[in-house]
């Protein structure tokens, strides 16, 4: 072969390689631009959770399942922090606690040991909407478990002596709760938001827990826990019929009591960008809030959003947690996220960044947020965002705690089956134009931004907002800096 010929052949066989090397790399970049539509859903069949109602008004609702002798009780009480007097915050919080710290023939040290015995474990917490009582145990002591129940809601002795036991308990809780940069964060934000509105109470500070007392403990009970304004949600091995007879074996002498709710006015976003600091002495990071109310979300409404949330921030794919970790190394995380609440919704994002880098970090926020509101989000990213929604469902009530805990919040807040029957249909429907419309309609821009870190390393870099206001870890306000001036 002559030499000329070789370097044509050489020349060739190199061409072809470098084809043969390129082509999957080519198919690789092609697929990262443009993801696949997701497989077709295996069907997902879900219960019903239409309620039962004894003649008391008491509703009994039943969620069959068979795969553990478990059973997870949810009581849920209509009222949380929201309809507390306004002097008394936290009267709500109190009374809900003081249920298993005493009943009739029973202290509560006893009833501690009734729940072991029937292999349980039993919580509470209270939101601004309402009370719910977790109560899990195994199947067989159902009866053990709902005696005591009917114990706890019907014959508390609220003894002054648990009273104060509870008091304490609840203040050196919020104490050291008021160490954790995120709760400070997260609390400061709600009480901008929720300023002057009922929902304000659900964020109070351990100042006002000396004030609460027996006599508007017990006036608070009297009022609200009774049965025509209470859920039960059971999860487990047992069908509704038999869940109507064992409840109201129990609870059939608990007497109705017609009760009207204090009104609860609608809420206003702020129209006008606040920035706040909590200095958090000796904290080594900078702890981010951003927010606003985006309420009342039109039925239509709900489920673009929830994509939209899911695009921006709702996973380490999203676009935050890329912009502001995985490109610009500002962040240790950041994500958005969108609460509900049965008279509003509040949408916010929480990251935690380096201190010289919390103006821009902001700012990149915003940046983000602000594109979200003027570019119509490529199909391509709402579809993966539905898929990732989707897919994700069955492993938020995959235990019988997350599914009881789904399930009740559905009914307290009264979300309807859009949230539960109908969630995959509607989160298929959302298109990027839906999505572009619904993002549009919300003051996403004019955010409440709390950022919380030791002042003395965060002041010198958020020089460049205009005004910041300054609180204390308990959510007064203690000055302000203007931009230019001197603290």
């Amino acid at each position: 072969m002559s030499r000329g010929n070789h370097l044509k052949l050489t020349l060739i066989l190199s061409l072809l390689t470098l084809l043969l090397w390129e082509a999957p790399l080519l198919s690789q970049e092609r697929f990262r631009k443009s993801p696949p539509y997701p497989e077709p859903l295996a069907e997902l069949k879900l219960p019903e959770i239409k309620p039962s109602f004894l003649t008391n008004g008491l509703g009994v609702a039943v969620i069959h399942r068979d795969d553990l002798p478990v059973i997870s009780l949810k009581v849920i009480i209509f009222a949380g922090e929201s309809p507390s007097l306004r002097e008394l915050p936290g009267i709500a919080t109190l009374t809900a606690n003081m249920l298993s710290r005493g009943v009739l023939y029973l202290t509560s040290s006893q009833i501690e040991e009734i729940i072991e015995s029937v292999g349980g474990s039993f919580s509470i917490y209270t939101y601004p909407d309402y009370s719910v009582f977790s109560f899990t145990f195994l199947e067989e002591f159902l009866d053990n478990a709902l005696d005591l129940m009917s114990k706890m809601m019907l014959r508390p002795t609220f003894l002054k002596r648990e009273i104060e036991n509870i008091k304490r308990i609840m203040y050196y809780d919020l104490r050291e709760k008021n160490k954790d940069p995120e709760f400070v964060a997260e609390r400061q934000l709600g009480r901008l938001l929720f300023r002057n509105h009922p929902y304000e109470k659900s964020t109070f500070n351990e100042d006002v827990i000396k004030n609460l007392n027996q006599r508007a403990l017990v006036s608070f009970y009297d009022r609200y826990y009774r049965p025509n304004n209470s859920l039960f949600v059971l999860t487990g091995n047992l069908n509704l019929q038999t869940a109507i007879r064992k409840v109201s074996s129990y609870f059939s002498t608990w007497r109705r009591k017609e009760l009207e709710h204090p009104s609860v006015p609608p809420l206003k976003p702020y129209d006008k960008e606040k920035i706040c600091l909590i200095d958090l002495p000796e904290a080594k990071d900078s702890t981010i809030y951003l927010g606003n109310i985006v309420s009342p979300l039109s039925g239509q409404d709900v489920f673009p959003f929830i994509v939209l949330n899911q695009v921006l921030g709702g996973t380490h794919t999203s676009r935050l947690f890329m912009n502001l970790r995985e490109s610009k190394g500002y962040a240790y995380y950041a994500f958005s996220e969108l609460d509900f609440f049965k008279n509003c919704s509040v949408f916010f994002v929480k990251a935690k960044v380096r201190p010289e880098v919390t103006y821009s970090s902001i700012k990149e926020i915003l940046r983000e947020i602000d594109k979200i509101t003027k570019e119509e989000i490529p199909s391509s990213e709402i579809e993966q965002a539905k898929s990732y929604l989707i897919g994700n469902f069955p492993l938020q009530i995959q235990t019988f705690d997350k599914l009881s805990s789904r399930v009740s919040e559905i009914k307290a807040l009264d979300l309807g089956e859009e949230h539960w029957s109908k969630y995959y249909e509607n989160i298929m429907l959302v298109s990027s134009e839906r999505v572009f419309e619904t993002a549009r309609k919300y003051p996403l821009l004019t955010p409440v931004v709390v950022i919380v870190g030791d002042k003395n390393i965060i002041i010198d870099h958020i020089q460049e907002f205009e005004e910041v206001f300054v609180y204390d870890n308990k959510g007064i306000l203690q000055y302000t800096i203007k931009k230019g001036e001197d603290e």
